[in-house]
């Protein structure tokens, strides 16, 4: 029995990989720019790059990955750039 749990643990590594490489190419595919959405009208230069800086949106794509991966590995789903609060808390919410 604890045999066939380790084996089915195991499995969904690439699984749960798979899952996390989707969500995070469908974020980036979705046409549009991140600070435009989020600022709308206050969307100007000097407060998109401090908006990139920020999210790491100006850091390379695998760079990006890497700590999306990283941050949903210790749980940290990061900051609802709408509400301004952690996504965990408004999940338990």
């Amino acid at each position: 029995m604890l045999r066939f749990v380790v084996r089915r643990l195991l499995s969904s590594i690439p699984v749960l990989f798979g899952i996390l490489l989707a969500t995070f190419a469908i974020a980036r595919i979705i046409p549009g720019d991140p600070c435009q959405a989020a600022l709308q009208e206050r969307a100007t230069p000097q407060a998109c790059a401090d908006f990139n800086d920020r999210y790491g949106f100006d850091d390379p794509i695998l760079v990006q990955f890497a700590d999306y991966v990283g941050d949903v590995a210790t749980g940290d789903l990061g900051e609802s750039i709408r509400l301004r609060q952690p996504v965990t808390d408004l999940l338990i919410e």
